[in-house]
């Protein structure tokens, strides 16, 4: 009956070194399991010595015999730990000297040799039966033969080995490790020190067979506690990893978006979600055609898109393929804004085009200028000579006219703030010059049945750090564009002038038919026009001359309601 339950017992500490060994696969965990092997073993071993019940004695020795391979071999498997943990640790190699690999197969040699000495009658020559008592039933007892010292010396080498582990075990820096070992080498002395005692006092055989099986539950629950600290740490840095990843995704300025093998969104960057005005999670498991039926992203050509804001972006798209670890299939789609270097190169065609066109520019006026100035002088000796007709004052005026004209056509090629004689700083009293413009319009305006109202919200005079001629030449523009924009009968242009801060701020507003964001993203862009006849080059040199007189404008515009234009000028002050 003790047979069978020692026996039961001993399955335990094999039924773990199985169980863990498919937990985990770490170098680690197959010493362990072998070393619960060699334990159940040693256990199996005392185990057969008390079935004199239901077995022969020859079947009991040949047993003991085998079983006895976990007390021999259990020796190399502790010094595999000791040189497992020296050989992983830089901060141990100084006892490389002694746990080694040559060691380690010297160890298992010895070892491997005092078991077959087992088997013959230099290591055990016979058995007892000893009789049972209040403490213990009957068992079998060998009697060791004369090579028994090689076992003593397994068992002093054991002794050593796991004294030096403990030793080293209080050494190592990683808390988790050094918990685990110190548990390990105390629950394999505890062991070993009940092994040896039983049998040789008045402590029974069978009695170390339940200190070993405390001491392989203990071993297995400090196993699974490290491993399971282990796996809360990796859990935590990949959760930081994914964090990290999660925010290098969110702060990439390109637009990422990924879906699965469903055709499902899974994950847009918030770069994608601003640029499609999508608010956080509303994508979210959508069919990728959600995203699609708003932007093409199955071009690998530079696709220009329009926001709702109005804003045009010129985009790139690639696409990778990812598999995940679980056979799952995801697909990244990244676009890359090209928006900067399209409108560099964009600048750089139409500086071109502009030099080449002022360059012919200032060649038409110059050929021009020089015979008008020949015609003038000898009309001006005509008049001099007989003044009664007025004709010459007329074509004189008119010519004078030409130059004008000629003096703006050159702004095309150098369109810049003039230099000042005396160092006299351009001034232009804005609501004045207003009042003039319209005067101008007012003629057009009210053949057309069109209406243009200029107004001031300040008391006192306004003064742009501006030259006059340039501040005409801006507005003359702006407002010939607003009164192209409206219609007869119920078209009105406002010009509205007041001060914001430091500035003159000139609106134009007009109840036109609006521009599309299309070409509002193209406002000022060289030679591009919406006009029959136009040249596309009117608004270019207005704000040319603004940014030169370190003004601006910004033109806003919604489709069936009109166009507010707002210039802002230095004031003087």
């Amino acid at each position: 009956m003790e047979a069978i339950l020692l026996l039961m017992v001993s399955l335990v500490p094999l039924i773990i070194s199985v169980t863990i060994i498919f937990y985990s696969q770490s170098q680690l965990t197959k010493a362990l399991s072998l070393f619960l092997c060699m334990l159940a073993f040693w256990q199996m071993d005392i185990a057969v010595l008390y079935a004199v019940d239901f077995l022969k004695q020859e079947t009991i020795e040949l047993l003991f015999k085998i079983f006895r391979l976990g007390t021999i071999c259990i020796m190399p498997v502790m010094y595999y730990f000791s040189y497992y943990l020296v050989s992983e640790n830089k901060e141990f190699k100084r006892f490389r000297f002694v746990f080694n690999k040559p060691f380690l197969y010297v160890i298992i040699i010895y070892s491997l040799f005092a078991y077959f000495i087992n088997f013959t009658s230099l290591g055990i020559k016979d058995f007892v039966v000893i009789e049972g008592n209040w403490l213990s039933s009957e068992y079998v007892l060998p009697i060791y033969g004369e090579w028994n010292i090689l076992f003593i010396i397994n068992i002093v080498l054991l002794y050593l080995n796991t004294i030096i582990l403990l030793i080293i075990s209080f050494k190592i820096r990683d808390p988790i490790y050094k918990s685990f070992y110190i548990k390990f080498v105390i629950a394999v002395l505890i062991i070993y020190i009940n092994g040896v005692f039983s049998g040789y006092i008045f402590i029974p055989l069978f009695f170390s067979s339940f200190n070993s099986l405390i001491a392989a539950v203990i071993l297995f629950l400090s196993f699974f506690q490290m491993q399971s600290t282990h796996m809360n740490i990796m859990n935590m840095e990949l959760s930081r990893q994914s964090e990290l990843l999660e925010a290098i995704m969110d702060i990439n300025p390109n637009y990422l978006l990924v879906k699965n093998g469903k055709d499902q969104i899974v994950k847009m960057n918030p770069s994608f979600l601003h640029l499609l005005s999508l608010e956080n999670k509303v994508w979210l498991g959508q069919p990728f055609s959600y995203i699609t039926d708003r932007i093409n992203m199955e071009t690998e050509k530079p696709y220009r898109f329009v926001d709702s804001r109005g804003k045009s972006y010129f985009l790139i798209w690639g696409k990778k393929e990812l598999i995940h670890s679980t056979g799952e299939e995801y697909h990244i789609y990244f676009g890359n804004d090209i928006t900067d270097q399209k409108h560099n190169e964009q600048l750089m065609i139409s500086s071109e085009k502009l030099k080449v066109v002022g360059e012919m520019a200032a060649s038409v006026a110059h050929e021009i200028r020089n015979p008008l100035t020949t015609i003038r002088g000898f009309i001006q000796l005509l008049k001099e000579k007989n003044d009664a007709s007025g004709y010459e004052t007329i074509l004189i005026e008119e010519i004078d006219r030409i130059n004008e004209v000629l003096k703006e056509l050159l702004i095309l090629s150098k369109p810049e703030a003039k230099e000042n004689e005396n160092n006299i700083l351009p001034l232009t009293k804005v609501f004045m010059e207003l009042k003039n413009i319209k005067v101008l319009f007012q003629a057009l305006a009210n053949e057309q049945n069109k209406e243009i109202i200029v107004e001031t919200r300040k008391d006192q005079e306004l003064i742009a750090s501006i030259d006059n001629s340039q501040f005409k030449q801006v507005m003359l523009n702006i407002l010939k564009n607003s009164m192209e924009a409206i219609s007869p009968q119920t078209g009105k242009v406002k010009v509205i002038l007041d001060q914001k801060k430091d500035n003159c701020r000139i609106r134009i507003i007009d109840n036109g038919d609006g521009i599309s964001k299309e070409r509002l993203a193209r406002i000022g862009e060289p030679y591009y026009t919406s006009k029959e006849k136009g040249t596309g080059i009117g608004l270019t040199i207005c704000l040319k001359l603004l940014k030169q007189n370190n003004g601006d404008m910004v033109v806003k515009s919604k489709e069936g309601w009109g166009t507010v234009v707002t210039i802002m000028l230095p004031c003087y002050h």
